[in-house]
Parts: structure tokens; sequence; C-alpha cells
């Protein structure tokens, strides 16, 4: 007999030599309760969504490239012109009209290209900032890049291999 089958009645039978002979009784181990229609367990869902993010991310930026653009037009290109207008003498009258051209006209317009060019420079600066933003607030929220958006290895391989097979010099 195995320690299996002997019940309490055939243990006080048999006395205490047959158990100690069987192994140990381990109880039949209990299966899982089988869980219905449970879904996987998920990530909890964002209190506020990445299209809310974009739209808040997106009005910041253009709200700062206006505030840049109407500060330059209204506050540093006159304030520039007034200096210029001071410093070259056609403040005082003493120039004549070709003069003004070349002493202030021509400073302030290239100084006014210059200006406008770095304001756009700080505008997509301000732009690519905000896409790189909202780029990460997406990563965190699906817990990464996007497959569908990232090479595949193979490609990635493949491109290394091409940069290696250039001609070397001797």
């Amino acid at each position: 007999m195995t320690a299996r089958t002997l019940d309490r009645t055939e243990y006080e039978q048999t006395g205490e030599t047959a158990m100690a002979a069987a192994p140990a009784h381990k109880p039949a181990a209990r299966k899982p309760a089988e869980k219905k229609n449970r879904r996987p367990a998920k990530a909890p869902r964002p209190w506020i969504p990445v299209a809310i993010w974009t739209v808040f991310i997106r009005s910041v930026v253009l709200i700062a490239d206006y505030l840049l653009a109407y500060v330059t037009a209204t506050v540093v290109i006159p304030m520039l012109g007034a200096w210029l207008h001071q410093q070259s003498g056609a403040s005082q009258g003493a120039l004549t009209s070709a003069g003004t051209i070349a002493m202030w006209l021509t400073p302030l317009l290239f100084l006014v290209l210059l200006i406008t060019a770095g304001v756009l420079v700080l505008m997509r600066g301000l732009w690519r900032w905000g896409t790189r933003l909202i780029q990460k607030v997406r990563d965190g929220r699906t817990g990464g890049p996007d497959a569908a958006l990232s090479r595949a290895p193979a490609a990635q391989t493949e491109t290394r291999n091409k940069k290696n097979t250039r001609k070397r010099s001797k």
C-alpha cells in the first residue's frame, strides 16, 4: 500500500511502519481558477490624451513665434532705425538723398534682413523643439518609438555595409 491509498482506518490497522516507508503525501496541486472574459492588463490610460498635448505644445510655440515677430517688428527694428539715423548724421539734415540712402537706409535694410533671418531660425528651432517634445509624449505613452516608423534591422545593416564599401586610398 502507498501513502496515498491509506486512509485513517488502514493506517491504524497497518501501523506506523507502512507509513514511515511510504513517501510523504503531498496534497494535489489546485488548478488555477479560469478567468472568464479577462482582458490582458494594460498600462493605465493617460489622463491627458496625446492630441491635447499636441495642440497645447503647438499653441505655445505659435504664441512664442508671434510674440518674437511682434516685438522684433515693433520694438527692435524701429529702435535700430532711430539709432542708425542719429549715428549716420541723417537726423541733422546734412546728408543728401544719396547720402541718406548710403549711410542710413542701406545699413538699416541689411540689419533688418539679418534680424529677420535670425528670427526665422529661432522660429524654426522652436517648431522643432515642439516636434521633439510631442514625440517624447507619444513615446512615453506607447513605451517606445513606433515600430512602423523605425527601419528594419536588415535595412540598417545594408545601409551600414554601403557606407563601408568605399574605395580607400593606399
